[in-house]
C-alpha cells in the first residue's frame, strides 16, 4: 500500500480506542478502500472479521456472514435469518475486543431499504455493552451518504468517524513510478489518474506507449473495458450516461454544449449529470473567485478523461485488435491531453509547503473568453495567486508573462488592496529575456520541471 498514512493512523487509532467504535469508510470503487481496512485490521490484536457482501440479498448475505464468523471461531455455521440473529450469534461467541468490517454495505443498503433501521437495533441492542466495534464500507457514494450519514437514516449520530477515501494526489502517484522523471510521471498521471488499482496494471520496465497498448488498448485487459463495468455496476442507462461522459472529454463542459453533442435536450441531462457526480465521476467546477457562479462539467479522473478521449471513440478498431493505429493517434496527441493534467498538477504544486505563497483555496479562473491556469486566494492575507501552465517543447518567453499580468484587472477580488503574486509553470523552462525581466521583480516566481519536483519532494 503506497501511502494512505493519514488514512491508516486514523483508522488504526480509533480501533484502538477502549469504547466500541462505529466507522464509515466509503469512496468511488478501485479507490483503495478494501487494502486500507485489511491492512488496518492486520495490524490489530484484536479479533477481527472482514466480510464482502455481495448483491443477493439481506437474508443471504447475513447467512454467509455468519458462516465466516463461525469459521473464525472453529464452529459450526448457525442457522440465522437476518443480520440481528447473525450478530447475537457473534456476541455470544466473542469475549473481548472484535472488529468486524463489512465490505460494500452499499449493496445491502441498495437491495433493502430497511438495512438502517436493522443495523440501528444492532448497534443500539444487540451490541450494547460488547467491544465489538463495526467498519462499514461502501463504493456507492450517495448510498452511503442517505442511507448511513444523512440526518434521516436510522443510523445518524451513531457513528464515531467516517473518512470518504480520494483517489490519490499526484505527490502520491510518483511513488507508483520512482524510477521515471518527473516529465514522464506527470504523462502518467494523465492516463491513469490517481486510483491505485488502475496505476498498479503499468509495468515499471515498458515504455509509456508501450503500457497505454498492452493495459488500455488490447481487449481482455483489466483497463479495456473498466469503465463500463463502473457505469453498469453504479447506473441504469449506460449508454446515455456513456454518451455524456464521452461528449465531456471531447470538450463540451456546459449543459448546452454536452446536449448538443450527444443529440438531447438540455432540461433532460440534469439527473443524469447529478448521479455521475454523486459517483464523484463528474465534479462542477466554478471560478476560485466566483464560487456561486454556474460552474462547468469536468471528469475528475484522468483515466476516465483519458478513456473516453481515446478508446471510447476507437473501439470498432480495438475490437479488432488494430491498436497500432490508436497508438499513433495518442501519440500524436498526447501532449494536448496531458496540458489540462499539467494544470492540476500545478494547482497541486501550490498546495505544498514548499511554495512560496500560502493560499486556502485553488484552482482556475475563467470569465468570458479569458482564462487563467492557477490561480490561489487567501483573504488571511488580502493574496490573489495568479498562474500560466505551459505544457510545450518550446521555452515560455516574456508574451506569456505579460499576457498573465494583463489579465490582472480582469479578476474581481477584494478590490483594489490586494497583494498580487504571479507564477508561471513551463515544461521546458523560460527564455533567457524571461529569466531577466523576473529577476527585477519580487512578485514572480518561475517553475520548470526541476523545481516543480523540488516542491513536490518537500510533501515526503
Amino acid at each position: 500500500m503506497i501511502n494512505r498514512k493519514t488514512e491508516l493512523e486514523w483508522l488504526t487509532s480509533h480501533l484502538s480506542r477502549a469504547e466500541r467504535q462505529l466507522l464509515v469508510v466509503y469512496g468511488r470503487r478501485r479507490v483503495g478502500k478494501t487494502t486500507l481496512v485489511t491492512t488496518a485490521l492486520d495490524t490489530l490484536e484484536d479479533t477481527s472479521i472482514y466480510y464482502l457482501c455481495d448483491e443477493r440479498g439481506a437474508t443471504e448475505n447475513a447467512r454467509r456472514f455468519a458462516a465466516q464468523c463461525a469459521a473464525t471461531f472453529d464452529d459450526i455455521s448457525p442457522d440465522v435469518d437476518g443480520f440481528v440473529e447473525a450478530f447475537q450469534y457473534l456476541t455470544a461467541r466473542v469475549d473481548g475486543p472484535c472488529v468486524v468490517a463489512l465490505d460494500e454495505f452499499s449493496y445491502l443498503v441498495d437491495k433493502d431499504d430497511t438495512i438502517p433501521s436493522v443495523f440501528q437495533t444492532i448497534v443500539d441492542d444487540v451490541l450494547a455493552g460488547t467491544d465489538i466495534s463495526l467498519v462499514l464500507l461502501g463504493s456507492s457514494i450517495s448510498m452511503m451518504e442517505e442511507g448511513v450519514l444523512s440526518y434521516e437514516s436510522p443510523l445518524y449520530g451513531r457513528r464515531t468517524g467516517q473518512w470518504e477515501l480520494a483517489p490519490l494526489s499526484f505527490a502520491d502517484v510518483r511513488a507508483f513510478f520512482p524510477n521515471d522523471d518527473l516529465e514522464t510521471q506527470i504523462q502518467i498521471y494523465s492516463v491513469l489518474g490517481g486510483v491505485p488499482a488502475y496505476l498498479g496494471q503499468f509495468e515499471t520496465d515498458r515504455s509509456l506507449l508501450e503500457n497505454v497498448e498492452q493495459a488500455i488498448l488490447s481487449k481482455g485487459e483489466f483497463l479495456y473495458e473498466e469503465p463500463e463495468f463502473l457505469l453498469r455496476q453504479e447506473l441504469r442507462e449506460p449508454a446515455t450516461y456513456m454518451a455524456i461522459l464521452e461528449a465531456i472529454a471531447g470538450g463540451a463542459t456546459r449543459v448546452t454544449e454536452i446536449a448538443n453533442e450527444i443529440g438531447r435536450d438540455a432540461s433532460s441531462l440534469s439527473r443524469y449529470l447529478q448521479n455521475l457526480t454523486q459517483l464523484a465521476i463528474l465534479d462542477r467546477e466554478h471560478p476560485v473567485t466566483d464560487p456561486d457562479s454556474r460552474g462547468l462539467y469536468r471528469l475528475t479522473d484522468d483515466f476516465l478523461r483519458f478513456w473516453f478521449r481515446y478508446v471510447a471513440p476507437n473501439r470498432g478498431t480495438l475490437e479488432q485488435g488494430r491498436t497500432a493505429p490508436v497508438r499513433a493517434a495518442i501519440a500524436e496527441t498526447l501532449a494536448t491531453h496531458t496540458s489540462r493534467t499539467f494544470e492540476t498538477v500545478c494547482q497541486q504544486a501550490v498546495r505544498t509547503p514548499a511554495f512560496p505563497v500560502s493560499c486556502s483555496r485553488v484552482g482556475r479562473w475563467w470569465y468570458g473568453g479569458e482564462e487563467i491556469d492557477v490561480v490561489g486566494v487567501n483573504r488571511d492575507t488580502n493574496t490573489l495567486l495568479l498562474g500560466e501552465c505551459k505544457w510545450t517543447t518550446e521555452p515560455v518567453g516574456r508574451g506569456v508573462f505579460n499576457d498573465l499580468t494583463a489579465l490582472e484587472s480582469e479578476v474581481r477580488w477584494q478590490g483594489a488592496d490586494r497583494k498580487v503574486r504571479y507564477a508561471v509553470f513551463s515544461r521546458s523552462g523560460f527564455t533567457d529575456e524571461l529569466r531577466t525581466v523576473v529577476t527585477e521583480r519580487s512578485d514572480t516566481s518561475l517553475y520548470g520541471i526541476a523545481e516543480l519536483a523540488t516542491l513536490f519532494e518537500s510533501t515526503r
